[in-house]
């Protein structure tokens, strides 16, 4: 088995594209989770959202799509830019303000507040998806990828 592998390996070498690495690997995986998980995590608290910020359930929802609009954006804009300034400064700025971001929402003191937080969790936590497919891509190809 380990010779299969050593085989994938050094064909990948060969072509120019270095093997991603487990841990590597982990990290990326995990980046690209975490869109995702912030909303399935956040899904099961919006009666007590709406209870605890005295707000609707429609404004709660709202979030949600300010999320969702903000995810898609930060696509759009965090994959070229990525593109032009390498995958490593992209990435952590945009982790470090989605931070940021998702410690001004668990302070927010009211529904305004928690809206733009997600908003600005989406934009910035597109990076993880983008730049870990990105670096997935950059680092092999084919049916490696």
């Amino acid at each position: 088995m380990s010779a299969t592998i050593n085989e994938e390996v050094a064909t990948v070498v060969s072509r120019g594209r270095p093997a991603v690495p487990g841990m590597l690997l982990a990290v990326l995986a995990l980046l690209s989770a975490l869109a995702p998980f912030s909303i399935d995590m956040y899904l099961p608290a919006f009666t007590r959202l709406a209870a605890d910020l005295h707000t609707s359930a429609a404004s709660v929802q709202l979030t949600l799509t300010t999320f969702l609009i903000g995810l898609a954006l930060g696509q759009l804009v965090i994959g070229p830019l990525s593109d032009r300034l390498g995958r490593r400064r992209p990435l952590l700025l945009g982790s470090l303000v989605a931070l940021l971001a998702t410690l001004a929402c668990a302070l927010a003191p009211n529904i305004w507040v928690l809206t733009a937080g997600r908003f600005v969790q989406g934009c910035t936590g597109a990076a993880g998806i983008v730049i870990s497919r990105a670096v997935a891509a950059d680092r092999t190809s084919g049916a490696r990828s």
